[in-house]
């Protein structure tokens, strides 16, 4: 601290220090403060940008298994198809071939290039466009989910299959598995199995940043442009229950310091979920470039702005310099000689007017140095008042006392005021405080519009000393006052008054504060009851009506609150509700004892 105050004491330092201080941190903040919130919204749309896209693929997703359930339902409606379930001793070898080529073994969407169609009656005989392994089939059919759906009529069931197998080929397949009922009977005739080659699928499931699979309802990975992903199982990631209790959505993944954007949606032909996962540098590589080069341009302006301070401190500090050496010379010579008029016209004028004072000063050479210590004293202060918001306090009560002291009362007594309010904002303690403070702090507010509306304004404060301990929630009132004087009886032509009251009911306290402005309309009065009663996750950042009324839902919760009530030149009242709680002078949030039930 030593050191930085010698370093201080040099003015071509203190210039130095003062132009860095009030010209590069003021860049840095606002910097900080403008540029932030921005690549938030860049963020926010390239995130929105991502989801998007991702619905997209869903859409062609559902494309594709809207196009495996058609043909399904296709298939399984045809009365020919219908025919060969119910009595297929009555079909020639011949016709079931005929019947398997020209409806099982056709072409039915553009979207598949690999299908597998398989019917299978209720004794268990099957016609299929390819050949079924023997062992593999008697699994097949001997398995719960066929028994069950071969009993329950009107059933879907959609697989994944990629072991076993059932066709000789050994390829892995999306299947649909559809019972084929018989209306007139309402009794199932058969099971159609239609499926297609996961391969078929993944054709469509590229484009997209990162990585990407389609997930059934058990956690495994059924389709992926990663081959090698294909069949494992990610149930036990941290983001799948979130996957299941939404529709589609976004979630922030944080594993190992390595930070990925997981954005999914639901196929709603089957309930199986579109994943992409994408690291987050790769999404916002571009801000993350931004960033850099925004940073590279900031340290070259702290450089040219360093150097640019440093020419401004010399430049002027060094005719200072000579000054002082001139003085020193002088002083040695004890005041008998005068300075030679030299230098800048600035120091030149110094030095003129220097020499007119030098026999006069003789005799006040001590006292002259001990009020340059006193003003290196108050410079000192004074910088480091300039992070003090109490210095700002203190500079209004000086002002405000030179004010009394040349009779300017008017003035005084709007400075004392504005000092009431200022002390009251930046005071200490929490964010709570007795009604007696709030009280303290609206009235030098009032004070203060008195000044402005002359003599229209009138506040009548109507509240019992017992309940003047009541815990409140910090600049409460103001705003409330502020909205009657701006908006009620501001644009009113008659006389404004304003009534504070309080009482104690049903086990709660009850502030009311009423005007005789012009009141709201319906309209404008229905759309703030909507946004009050609208639970707001966004932070605070203005002092009004919201901002109160969700401070204290927040502090006391969702029962409490504001509640406006008004009618066009009708006034506006606003009841406040809050919880009995007393809290004493000089006790802070932590020390308040409650009251209810008094």
């Amino acid at each position: 601290m030593r050191r930085l105050a010698g370093y201080l004491n040099s003015i071509r330092n203190r210039i130095f220090v003062s132009i860095l201080l009030f010209l590069v941190i003021p860049f840095l903040l606002a910097n900080h403060f403008l540029d932030k919130p921005m690549e938030s919204a860049i963020e926010r749309r390239i995130g929105s940008s991502a989801q998007d896209a991702l619905v997209m693929m869903t859409f062609n997703v559902q494309l594709f298994f809207e196009d495996m359930l058609n043909s399904a339902v296709n298939i399984s409606i045809n009365p020919d198809m219908k025919k060969l379930l119910r009595t297929p001793e009555a079909l020639t070898h011949y016709e079931k071939l005929r019947l398997n080529d020209q409806y099982l073994n056709r072409s039915f969407s553009p979207y598949f290039s690999n299908t597998y169609v398989t019917l299978f009656d209720r004794e268990g005989n099957w016609q299929s466009t390819r050949y079924l392994e023997e062992n593999l089939y008697r699994q097949y059919i001997s398995s719960p989910w066929y028994v069950s759906m071969l009993q329950t009529p009107f059933q879907n069931k959609w697989m994944f299959n990629d072991k076993p197998f059932l066709y000789t080929d050994r390829k892995t397949v999306l299947t649909l598995v559809k019972s084929i009922t018989d209306l007139p009977t309402n009794e199932n005739i058969g099971l159609i199995v239609f499926s297609v080659a996961e391969s078929d699928l993944r054709k469509y499931l590229t484009g997209l940043e990162g990585e990407l699979y389609l997930v059934d309802k058990d956690g495994t990975i059924v389709s992926s442009p990663n081959a090698s992903l294909i069949g494992t199982s990610i149930a036990k990631e941290s983001y799948m229950p979130k996957l299941w209790t939404q529709h589609s959505g976004q979630v922030i993944l944080d594993q190992d310091g390595h930070k990925s954007i997981v954005n999914f949606d639901t196929v709603d032909a089957n309930g199986w979920k579109l994943v992409q996962k994408v690291p987050y540098d790769t999404i916002f590589k571009e801000i993350f470039d931004l960033n850099k080069t925004k940073a590279v341009i900031v340290v070259f302006i702290f450089i040219v702005f360093t150097i640019i301070t440093l020419s401004i401190s010399y430049g002027m500090s060094r005719p200072l310099k000579l000054l002082r050496k001139r003085m020193q010379v002088l002083e040695r010579k004890d005041f008998h000689a005068e300075l030679p008029v030299t230098g800048p016209e600035e120091i030149s004028s110094l030095i003129v007017t220097y020499n007119r004072m030098v026999k006069q000063i003789r005799q006040l050479l001590q006292r002259l140095k001990e009020e340059y210590q006193q003003k290196e004293d108050m410079r000192f202060r004074a910088l480091q008042a300039q992070i003090d918001p109490h210095f700002i306090l203190n500079t209004l009560n000086n002002i405000k006392w030179m004010a009394y002291i040349r009779s300017d009362r008017e003035v005084g007594d709007m400075l004392s005021n504005l000092g009431g309010i200022l002390e009251q904002s930046i005071g200490r303690g929490g964010t709570l405080l007795p009604l007696r403070r709030e009280i303290e702090y609206i009235e030098n507010y009032a004070a203060l519009m008195k000044m402005k509306f002359n003599e229209r304004l009138t506040l009548e404060i109507d509240i019992p000393e017992e309940y003047r301990d009541q815990e409140v929630i910090k600049i409460m009132l103001q705003p409330i006052i502020e909205n009657s004087l701006m908006h009620g009886i501001e644009p009113s032509s008659g006389p404004g008054r304003i009534v504070v009251t309080a009482e104690h009911k049903e086990g709660r306290f009850v502030l009311t504060v009423q005007d005789n402005g012009v009141g709201i309309p319906p309209d404008k009065l229905e759309e703030l009851r909507g946004r009050l009663a609208a639970r707001s996750n966004e932070p605070l950042e203005r002092i009004g009506i919201q901002n109160v009324h969700d401070r204290i839902r927040l502090q006391y919760g969702d029962e409490y609150g504001l509640a406006i009530y008004s009618g066009v030149n009708e006034g506006t009242t606003v009841r406040i509700t809050l919880p009995i709680k007393k809290m004493q002078e000089g006790m802070g949030a932590d020390d308040v004892k409650s009251d209810a039930g008094r």
